[in-house]
């Protein structure tokens, strides 16, 4: 067997956790992606120096420490928690690739294995959370050339597109013979995919647009959790909205962000009480009549001195009733929604959040262990929030209703999965809006450019525009070619009033939404088929690649 050396194994690894963790978009400008390429090779040579699960997981603790280093503002150990959690992903890697290479070349299980350990990280994770798909290997391409290809293979199509890249120059360089065959892989997946953006009919032009006016009020976290109260939270807002109603804009639709409606939020005709808890105060308990009356109240006052009839569109803390008699220790069910109102402050419409931050907004098994309480009492100390939020049957896009179009919608972190986009484009969405709260984060700096980079590929692979309506940035409108305008900088208070553009209801799709989208799955599947034959009958490799080969316990 040729000689494998731990120390080395270790170096390749940490120095591919860094340059995959730097590739991403937000830390090295428009060109930092081109670190990918490498970060698939220097993991590939920690393999073959003998990396085991142990190394594995020291080179995931470093990525996701950077990669996630702006959740400092939350709480300065965060990054190292989610780290700590997520490192686990790098050993399901290696543990794939391992077991793939039992039968297969090493370029062919890292080919396979990477892929697959994205997919299950992107839609299941390990730990019971839901999907985790931020920083996963074809976002590091948003920013690249290769981000017109997602509205053919979907950001899923660009992670096996990413290490199909990162593979061409070690197969070319290690291998031989039909091990070559590998480095055509990247080729292949390009030609075929930007042939297709050409032959194929283009995007249809938009039937129409909708006038909105999306307020940006730069209300920082400790004001929302402290500072101010409501009515002095909802009169920044209402003055920055008033603002826009005096300079002329008679938008059709008024937007305010995630979570900037500052009173619960409930439905208009339900019965009971709203009970909450506060840290260290006594529990909340009111009647939702009277909850029903101050919202329809709030949004007539918003809307008073609008020159015409707008609607109304934010998002709110969503509060389902509980009933008198009910034990003191039963809580009102609370999601995050999206809410539209019409100019008279009736609800007209709402559907939730369905993709709950993990740990910040929900606990794995739905917080049906021991101790989740404490813990629960705990993350609310900290940030304020409880993470315990339901999810409801509801979901976008909002329908046809008062004249106005089929409106997909986001909540903050859902910007960044694509099945959420995907299935409400095939519901007839004609455009999206996603409402975000960013400050938990800081102004400006890496997860805003990220979250912007999530958006134009939502964008590309729908073939719809997006309107991103945020707190304190980044406020914009995407193209569905991936254009971004951003007229409001982070950290800005003030209004915009924009047009976003509307497509027809049906008659076209992208080839992500066709057929793109199940690229990654199928890739995956049989990824999973090829890891069980390995598992279960190991084939013996061709002595030439056995001497090339460390792993391959030959030679």
């Amino acid at each position: 067997m040729s000689p494998t050396s731990p120390r080395r194994a270790l170096q390749w690894t940490l120095l591919a956790a860094l340059a995959r963790a730097l590739a991403m978009p937000g830390f090295l400008g428009g060109f930092g992606w081109l670190l990918l390429f490498p970060a698939i090779g220097f993991r590939v040579a920690g393999w073959q120096e003998g990396a085991r699960w142990k190394t594995d997981y020291l080179g995931g603790l470093l990525f996701w420490t950077i990669s996630f280093i702006f959740l400092v503002h939350v709480f300065l150990l965060v990054p190292l928690g989610a780290a700590i959690i997520l490192g686990s992903c790098w050993v399901v890697e290696g543990w794939l690739f391992r077991i793939l290479h039992r039968r297969f070349s090493v370029s062919v299980s890292a080919l396979l294995a990477l892929p697959l350990a994205e997919f299950l990280r992107m839609k299941w994770f390990y730990l019971a959370v839901g999907g985790v798909p931020w920083a996963n290997l074809g976002f590091a391409l948003a920013p690249s050339p290769a981000l017109s290809l997602a509205s053919v293979l979907g950001e899923g199509g660009l992670v096996i597109l990413a290490v199909a890249l990162g593979l061409m120059p070690w197969c070319l360089w290690r291998t031989h013979g039909r091990e070559r065959q590998v480095a055509a892989v990247a080729p292949a997946l390009i030609v075929v995919s930007a042939g297709l953006v050409m032959i194929l009919p283009g995007a249809p032009d938009p039937e129409g647009s909708l006038r909105c006016l999306t307020v940006q009020p730069m209300i920082r976290i400790d004001e929302k959790h402290g500072g101010l109260n409501a009515s002095e939270f909802f009169d920044r807002e209402d003055k920055v909205t008033q603002d826009a109603f005096q300079a002329g804009e008679r938008p059709d639709l008024v937007i305010w962000a995630e979570t900037m409606w500052p009173f619960a939020a409930v439905e208009q005709d339900s019965i009971g009480i709203m009970r909450r808890p506060w840290p260290n105060q006594p529990m909340e308990e009111r009647a939702m009549q009277d909850l029903q009356y101050e919202q329809s109240l709030m949004v007539r006052f918003l809307l008073a001195r609008a020159e015409n009839r707008p609607h109304f569109l934010t998002g709110a803390h969503f509060y389902y009733p509980v009933q008198p008699s009910d034990p003191p220790e039963v809580l009102s069910p609370r999601g995050t929604e999206f809410l539209l109102f019409d100019s008279t402050g009736n609800l007209l419409q709402h559907f939730s959040k369905h993709k709950l931050v993990p740990f910040g907004e929900s606990l794995p098994f739905g917080g049906n262990f021991p101790g989740a309480e404490a813990i629960s009492r705990l993350f609310q100390q900290v940030s304020g929030l409880r993470p315990d939020f339901a999810r409801t049957e509801q979901t976008g896009p909002l329908q046809d209703v008062d004249g106005l179009p089929r409106l997909g919608g986001a909540v903050c972190w859902e910007n960044v999965f694509e099945d959420t986009f995907r299935m409400q484009a095939d519901l007839g969405a004609q455009a999206f809006l996603i409402l975000s709260n960013e400050d938990w984060f800081g102004l400006g700096g890496i997860e805003m450019e990220q979250m912007v980079e999530a958006t134009r590929l939502r964008a590309v692979e729908t073939g719809l525009s997006i309107l991103r309506s945020t707190n304190t940035g980044v406020t914009c409108l995407v193209s569905p070619d991936g254009t971004v305008e951003a007229p409001l900088k982070p950290g800005e208070t003030g209004w915009w009033g924009v047009d976003l553009p509307l497509r027809p209801v049906s008659g076209w799709l992208t080839p992500y939404r066709a057929f793109g989208w199940l690229l990654l799955p199928t890739w995956s599947l049989m990824a999973v088929l090829l890891a069980l034959l390995s598992w279960w009958k190991p084939a013996q490799k061709p002595l030439e690649e056995r001497q090339l080969d460390p792993l391959s316990g030959e030679g």
